[in-house]
């Protein structure tokens, strides 16, 4: 199908000005099947080195370039405390994209996206490191054509949010050219309790206004957890059952088949309760167990999941009722893993 028959953005009709958006009178506007091309943009990634960098934003990164939903002059931009140049930055990003990316690799869509990649070393408090940033950044807009586009993922532990922000906000990084935007991804948990989170969103607040950040979590993007609400209510053998008459008791269950890998670092300081239990169980637990949306829009959605949380009541006594336990090393899918007490 040609773009004018798709309803491609930025395609007038015949007679009407370049730019021009109109809808298609063939396609119901729910339909979200037909893919969306992101525009002119690059995407920095803090703590590009750490395990979800690795795992899930690289490949996540290659998978959409392989769809064909990037554009020709995306960018991707690691920063971290490596001593890499650009190639060495490239070489991990290959690796991690083989290992762990949906889609087939293919040499075409990789040497594409290669040649959009810079890397910056650096710590977060290092000013000259930030104002290389800057550079690669502005070298960017030029060489690829990202037109100021520029998203900021914060792919690392929250005691570092301030400390980043505030450095985009020093070096103007977090400033877009007039016509542009810049964005903020900020990666869960959020704080380690009510007032920390309330400070750092004061923080980030004062850098990125609130349609900038967009509050990440991740799990929430799997197709399982995605296909609750269709189980639920779009299922006429599940849905008018689903209720306390007929159902006992839920048990949600969260298998890794992973060991602690190169997380100990991040879990000595947040730890698995943080990481997993208070974003992604919870949010299980909200969709599992909330009524009916007025509609599937977000702001009806966050209206039901937050009247599930307002119900919970915890236990007196935790130890009574929760089990702890360690990663015991072993062997785990071939390969020897270490163990984490």
């Amino acid at each position: 199908m040609s773009e004018e028959t798709t309803g491609a953005p930025g395609r007038g009709a015949p007679g009407e000005p370049a730019g021009t958006e109109w809808p298609n009178p063939l396609r119901d506007p729910r339909d979200r099947r037909l893919p969306r091309i992101a525009g002119p943009s690059g995407l920095v990634i803090f703590g590009v080195t750490g395990d979800l960098s690795r795992r899930k934003l690289m490949p996540a990164v290659y998978d959409l370039a392989h769809r064909g939903l990037l554009p020709p002059g995306f960018s991707l931009v690691g920063f971290a405390r490596r001593d890499w140049e650009d190639q060495d930055f490239a070489e991990v990003v290959h690796d991690a994209v083989e290992e762990h990316a949906r889609t087939p690799f293919r040499e075409e869509v990789w040497q594409q996206l290669a040649e959009g990649m810079r890397f910056v070393p650096g710590d977060f408090d290092d000013d000259t490191a930030f104002e290389q940033l800057r550079s690669a950044v502005d070298e960017l807009d030029v060489s690829r054509g990202t037109s100021g586009n520029h998203a900021f993922y914060l792919s690392v532990p929250p005691r570092f949010f301030p400390k980043v922000v505030q450095q985009l906000k020093k070096h103007g990084l977090a400033d877009a050219p007039a016509g542009s935007w810049r964005r903020a991804v900020i990666e869960k948990p959020f704080g380690h309790d009510l007032r920390s989170a309330q400070e750092l969103n004061a923080i980030v607040h004062e850098v990125f206004a609130p349609d900038q950040v967009f509050r990440i979590d991740h799990y929430l993007g799997k197709e399982t957890v995605q296909n609750i609400l269709a189980l639920r209510f779009a299922n006429t053998m599940f849905e008018p059952v689903w209720n306390r008459s007929f159902v006992d008791h839920v048990q949600i269950t969260m298998a890794e088949d992973i060991g602690i890998g190169g997380r100990a670092g991040y879990y000595d300081g947040i730890g698995a309760a943080r990481d997993v239990i208070q974003n992604h169980l919870l949010q299980l637990m909200a969709l599992t167990a909330m009524e009916e949306p007025a509609s599937f829009d977000p702001a009806s959605l966050l209206t039901e999941k937050l009247k599930v949380l307002r119900a919970v009541r915890l236990p007196e006594d935790l130890g009574r009722h929760t089990v702890r336990g360690q990663y015991a090393a072993g062997w785990q899918g071939g390969a020897k893993a270490v163990g984490y007490l």
